[in-house]
């Protein structure tokens, strides 16, 4: 078949959902069918609006002198002057900013066309900033830019089906192509891309575009979502709509457990994921604090991930005097974070909403026992007492007893590391996942085949 991956997010680009479709389409590929994606490639305006303030402050100065060459006027009391000096100001300081931008940002220069595991990677420019967060309207920029760019490319690749990653902002792209090109779209719903009241960030939005969101939905040929938490926070929205569930995977032959972990010294806690309101990082450092209150000390938490609650996050561990126990990493490349995981002793987070987390999963492939909050996706890949522990959100007391109890452990820390491993193996393989999505191209480009049971 020949599939059309459409995702706003994709390497380096953005956090789960992007390594999730990244890893599918190398799948597809490995399967025999032709797979292309459209994903972002972010530009920035300020060299554009710098480069025409300059322009403009320029002529402006051109034109005055002129003036008073020509025709022996000053022109510098009608505030010719004052406005042509502000722009080139202005010209000088977005130039500026714009070359900060070039020199520093980890997703500057990405090629428009390249091809990564056998995938044909599109690249169309979209007004995004930064790696780890996109706005709404930078979200839509890349919304008109895919709309244009996927009606040619149709045209030329001639898809059979294509497959919408996020069905907010991508989902509209589906609609598009389907009813200029008739093409059958599936819908991967992935998390925040969900109206719930978990998903903070968009819940004005979501009151306005619920409505727009179920009809996009009822459009579809066909919707899956990542967990059965994840659907079942679908079906407010469509109660009545089928919705499949099909979970993340990882890639077991990368995420590797060591042959032995190095038990001398603290133990090590990990958290890898973006500093935003629903990750709740916060609630990790609360935890942190209560585990000195309690007398242990012997661990280090190690935060991997950055975002707009950093700063605050760093003001925390000074006050809460926790600047010893945890230290802040940043985004790392895809060969660090895997020795980050085989360094460690022990995955935790402390979200208050998840699709399914890829960063769990790595954390399982990598052999660590999990301890994590009682949320959707989580509850799927945390058996309690098997290979970690679950508490209510929001509870750090319990999430440091926990904690503790297996900072203290290091034999029931490695009975359940084992555990999250075979786990891992046994259900989260991207081979096996990737063929249930191979089972739905196949029924909605072709409708007389049957679809799937609606449960795993």
């Amino acid at each position: 078949m020949r599939i059309l991956i459409i995702n706003y997010e994709f390497p380096p680009i953005g956090a789960g959902g992007g390594k999730a479709s990244q890893k599918i389409a190398s799948c597809l590929v490995e399967m025999g069918h032709g797979v292309r994606v459209i994903t972002s490639r972010p530009t920035q305006p300020y060299t554009f609006f710098g480069n025409l303030s300059l322009l403009l402050g320029t002529s402006f100065w051109i034109y005055l002198v002129y003036i008073k060459i020509a025709f022996n006027k000053d022109l510098s009391d009608h505030g010719f002057t004052v406005l042509g000096t502000l722009l080139l100001l202005t010209g000088f300081i977005l130039r500026n900013t714009g070359l900060m931008w070039e020199l520093t940002n980890p997703i500057r220069g990405l090629k428009s066309v390249e091809f990564i595991d056998g995938v044909e990677v599109q690249r169309i420019s979209a007004l995004r900033q930064r790696q780890d967060y996109c706005s709404t309207f930078e979200m839509g920029t890349f919304v008109l830019s895919a709309l244009w760019s996927s009606f040619w490319q149709v045209r030329e690749f001639k898809p059979e089906v294509v497959h919408i990653f996020f069905g907010i902002p991508d989902g509209p792209i589906g609609w598009f192509l389907k009813r200029v090109y008739g093409l059958p779209y599936l819908i991967s719903l992935r998390g925040a891309d969900v109206p719930s009241d978990e998903v903070k960030r968009f819940a004005k939005h979501y009151q306005i575009l619920r409505p727009f969101i179920r009809w996009l939905w009822k459009d579809a040929n066909a919707l899956v979502a990542v967990s059965n938490g994840l659907r079942d926070y679908a079906f407010e929205t469509t109660p009545n709509l089928p919705i499949e569930v099909i979970s993340n995977a990882i890639e077991l032959s990368t995420f590797i457990p060591p042959r032995q972990r190095n038990h001398d010294g603290a133990v090590r806690l990990l958290f890898v994921g973006r500093f935003n309101a629903f990750k709740n990082v916060e609630l990790l450092l609360e935890a942190a604090a209560c585990l000195k209150e309690i007398g242990v000390d012997n661990f280090e938490l190690q935060l991997i991930g950055d975002g707009a609650h950093r700063s605050n996050l760093e003001r925390l561990t000074v006050e809460k005097g926790l600047t010893k126990q945890i230290s802040f990493k940043g985004w790392v490349s895809r060969e660090a974070i895997v020795e980050c995981y085989r360094q460690a002793d022990l995955f935790v987070t402390a979200t208050t909403w998840e699709g399914m987390p890829n960063t769990v999963l790595e954390g399982m492939a990598c052999g660590l026992p999990i301890i994590a909050t009682r949320v959707s996706g989580l509850a799927e890949l945390v058996r309690e007492g098997v290979n970690g522990y679950l508490v209510n959100t929001n509870d750090a007391t319990a999430l440091a007893e926990r904690m503790a109890q297996l900072i203290d452990n290091p034999h029931e820390r490695q009975r359940m590391g084992k555990e999250s491993r075979k786990i891992a193996e046994q259900e989260f393989a991207w081979e096996y996942i990737t063929e249930q999505y191979v089972q739905i191209y196949q029924r909605i480009a072709n409708p007389i085949i049957k679809p799937m049971p609606l449960d795993k």
